[in-house]
């Protein structure tokens, strides 16, 4: 399989073929340069018979679209024929899952790359441990895109930045080579999905801001974001909240700047009631990304010393929604014990 520029095309496997996982399919595939593999689970059997109907703000309407392969579970990777690239855009909920026992069968040491289209801070290290001779790439998408049976809407533009995590038993100069080589192949349709940075820690904190702040008060509350602002919350909560995610980041040596609180909570119009994901979730019974979100950083503010009592409170309310959520799912058969924000 070679692409217009005479190059053998990249084989992509996307595990989470949700919305997120399926635009990232799309615009691998439609730039030509990828072939794409895609994991679906409860979708499986529709998107088989029918493909895919995808409303799309960058890409228009596609009716019945399939990538190159659809299968129902991570297929183990072959010496001939390896991934040259695995993109995880399944969400991360280490009570329940773990993303390297889930992606291990089609990581070929030496060869293939990772990369973490998913949210939450320092998701990488434990992808770096488990795989030490493969590149990380991470990148906190902010795409607005949600699949239900095989139908994806996508209204909000797939931009985000992309960035190497840095393996210290790596060459620099290889994991850029990989870095630049998957944001050719992303944004190979001519449009710019990914933009190159150099540290996207920094990127990964400043979503932290919203994400930690107003995904998790909103799923607690059951309010959109909106609602939350309209109702006193902006100035009581969200302000002092993210204050305190920044307080955090600047700890871990990323200064974010002094508008940055300001910037994050108009970073979505309060026109749209948006209702994050999270708060989706725990409309739908589903479990949340609390630990890769919020706790996280909750972890990094005890190491570094910083006094979060917003946050912490935060979690509190948020584990035991967790709790809940897990039994009703049947992850678990009773209530567990809840960590203190002194001992995450």
């Amino acid at each position: 399989m070679i692409d217009s520029n005479h190059q053998p095309k990249r084989r992509v496997l996307v595990v989470g073929a949700g919305g997120v996982g399926t635009m990232a399919s799309v615009a691998l595939e439609r730039s030509g340069m990828a072939c794409v593999t895609a994991v679906l689970r409860s979708n499986y059997e529709t998107v088989m018979k029918h493909g895919f109907d995808i409303e799309s703000v960058d890409h228009g309407k596609l009716s019945g679209w399939r990538p190159t392969n659809l299968v129902n579970k991570v297929p183990t990777t072959s010496s001939e024929t390896p991934f040259d690239y695995v993109v995880v855009t399944m969400k991360t909920i280490p009570e329940i899952m773990n993303v390297a026992e889930i992606i291990a069968p089609s990581v070929t040491p030496g060869h293939t790359a990772i990369v973490l289209l998913q949210n939450g801070i320092y998701i990488e290290p434990p992808i770096i441990n488990a795989f030490p001779k493969n590149a990380v790439l991470s990148g906190p998408s902010y795409i607005g895109a949600h699949e239900k049976n095989g139908h994806v809407v996508h209204d909000d533009p797939d931009r985000f930045h992309l960035g190497v995590f840095h393996n210290d038993r790596l060459d620099k100069q290889y994991e850029r080579r990989k870095l630049e080589d998957f944001a050719s192949a992303y944004n190979g349709n001519g449009i710019e999905h990914a933009i190159i940075v150099d540290d996207i820690i920094h990127y990964r904190w400043r979503k932290a801001l919203w994400n930690g702040i107003f995904n998790t008060m909103c799923a607690i509350t059951q309010l959109d974001n909106a609602a939350i602002r309209r109702s006193g919350g902006e100035y009581s909560l969200i302000r002092p909240g993210m204050a305190e995610m920044a307080a955090i980041a600047a700890a871990d040596g990323y200064d974010l700047g002094k508008d940055i609180v300001e910037e994050m909570v108009n970073a979505t119009p309060i026109e749209l009631s948006f209702r994050p994901s999270m708060l989706v979730d725990v409309d739908k019974g589903n479990p949340v990304e609390i630990e890769v979100i919020l706790g996280n950083a909750l972890r990094v503010a005890r190491k570094k010393g910083v006094q979060t009592p917003i946050l912490d409170n935060t979690y509190r309310f948020l584990k035991l929604i967790q709790t809940r959520l897990l039994v009703a799912r049947g992850h678990i058969d009773q209530p567990i014990d809840i960590p203190t924000t002194d001992s995450i």
